[in-house]
């Protein structure tokens, strides 16, 4: 996320941080191949999608929408009916977008301590 995004408006978690016990990591795997990782965070009230990432090489065949179908599932299953996400808003980020308005999320303003720093956009989606 570092090298598609301004400086200083990332959120990207480095890899210590995403070893935290309010952290779960997916991914999604073909013949021993990572194509793409999802991570679910969850908060008092609500779970927050911290970050989604396919290899460009295999967008558009519906990986990204199966991970972020599990994601949901997974926030379902541990009692959350609420889930929220910050995401770019640069060319790089336009699939990601996309994905989260067809999967019903919906614009929201900043949270949990994130900012709107002119780069980023706000969603959420009610289970």
């Amino acid at each position: 996320m570092l090298e598609v995004s301004p400086p200083g408006t990332a959120y990207a978690f480095d890899l210590d941080r995403m070893r935290s016990s309010d952290i779960r990591i997916f991914g999604a795997w073909n013949d021993g191949q990572l194509l793409a990782v999802g991570a679910l965070r969850t908060h008092s009230e609500f779970a927050e999608i911290k970050s989604m990432r396919t290899l460009p090489e295999h967008g558009g065949k519906g990986i990204g929408k199966a991970l972020l179908d599990l994601l949901l599932k997974e926030a379902s299953n541990l009692g959350f009916d609420l889930v929220k996400l910050e995401t770019g808003i640069s060319a790089p980020f336009e699939p990601a977008n996309r994905l989260y308005r067809a999967a019903g999320f919906s614009e929201i303003g900043p949270f949990a301590g994130y900012t709107d720093n002119g780069d980023n956009r706000f969603y959420e989606l009610k289970l």
